[in-house]
């Protein structure tokens, strides 16, 4: 039986799947994610690794056989360079995971070892989306159609197209994926208000909106019902509540407004303003990958993280049929977040080949 951890570590969270399989089947699974702020405390991620490896103690006669890992926190500003970064992190896995196999997946779509990484570190920058895309590909549910993976987190949405069991992607590093439409900074817990919005719209006339750091996107979808207030997970901007109240305050404050000037009816025009503007951000990335690949398009959408309840909404007027990731690559469940589970999933079937 082969028993793996799949890491995905981002500058915000770190996601975790524990995953058993025998005979190329997966058994047994575990995920769960951990709010961590890299930027703040980046040592502090090893204690987070620990309390993973502490909560979920293997039976006996159990080994674990590696840990497939993969990241994106190398991007905080707390490191020098996207190098620094990777390596730090490295260490830090290799801290809390001593004398266990470390696999790290790279932007070139293989495992290599840690010190291969060191003289490599920016292969592993960025690369867990390649590891969703590909795990997703080689499922057998999708190895023969195409279909389009869009990804929506707290942070950013990932937008890949798979057409016969290959990541068709042109970009691999977060630069080349940022200028073919495939990576598009926007995510519906941590994203700015006013990187979504310039202007909104105030008793029928436009305004301008602030600069400051006053609302999130949590705030808009929370006051929309369309997220729960524990699914609000991530640092609020003023360090307050994620109640209703406290939401309609934070986003009032971008027009420099307080709710009351708004009333209940502005307040939730506000929120539904942005909302459709986010979405036209996730359409603009699709329209510009989808004009450069040739008819038949894919009529497929395969929605995951956070965002799926507005992915519903793009497969809706795309006409195309929306499917959740968890039914795609075998043993996945819902609960599970993608990227560590594909990354551990790959791990797995490779060591079992192997």
């Amino acid at each position: 039986m082969s028993i793996i951890v799949g890491l995905d570590i981002g500058g915000a969270n770190t996601k975790v799947c524990w995953l058993e399989m025998e005979s190329g089947r997966v058994v047994r699974a575990k995920g769960d994610s951990v709010y961590h702020e890299v930027w703040r405390d980046p040592e502090g991620l090893q204690g987070v690794l620990e309390d993973f490896k502490y909560n979920w103690k293997m039976g006996d006669g159990q080994t674990l056989q590696g840990v497939a890992l993969t990241m994106t926190a190398e991007l905080c500003d707390i490191f020098k360079s996207k190098a620094e970064g990777v390596i730090a992190i490295l260490r830090l896995v290799e801290q809390a995971f001593t004398d266990i196999p470390i696999y790290v997946w790279t932007t070139r779509g293989v495992f290599v070892s840690p010190s291969q990484t060191r003289e490599n570190p920016l292969d592993a920058a960025a690369a867990n989306w390649l590891a969703s895309a590909t795990a997703l590909a080689r499922s057998p549910l999708v190895k023969d159609e195409a279909a389009l993976l869009v990804d929506m987190g707290s942070t950013t949405t990932d937008i890949l197209p798979l057409v016969r069991g290959e990541v068709v992607a042109k970009g691999r590093t977060d630069l080349e994926r940022l200028l073919n439409g495939e990576l598009v900074y926007t995510g519906v817990l941590r994203t700015q208000v006013q990187a979504i919005v310039d202007c909104v719209y105030v008793n029928g006339m436009p305004c301008k909106v602030t600069s400051e750091y006053f609302s999130i996107t949590a705030d808009v979808y929370r006051l929309l019902d369309l997220i729960r207030e524990e699914d609000y997970d991530v640092a609020t901007p003023d360090g307050g509540g994620r109640d209703l109240t406290a939401c309609a305050q934070r986003l009032a404050r971008v027009v420099a407004s307080d709710p009351e000037e708004f009333g209940r009816n502005g307040i939730y025009a506000l929120a539904r303003f942005i909302q459709e503007k986010q979405i036209q951000q996730v359409f603009e990335g699709i329209w510009q990958l989808l004009s450069r690949i040739e008819q038949p398009w894919p009529k497929r959408l395969i929605m995951a993280s956070q965002g799926s309840f507005l992915l519903k909404e793009v497969a809706r007027r795309l006409e195309w049929e929306a499917i959740p990731w968890w039914e795609c690559i075998p043993g996945a469940r819902e609960s599970y977040t993608l990227t560590a589970y594909a990354v551990a999933w790959l791990l797995a079937t490779q060591l079992e080949v192997s």
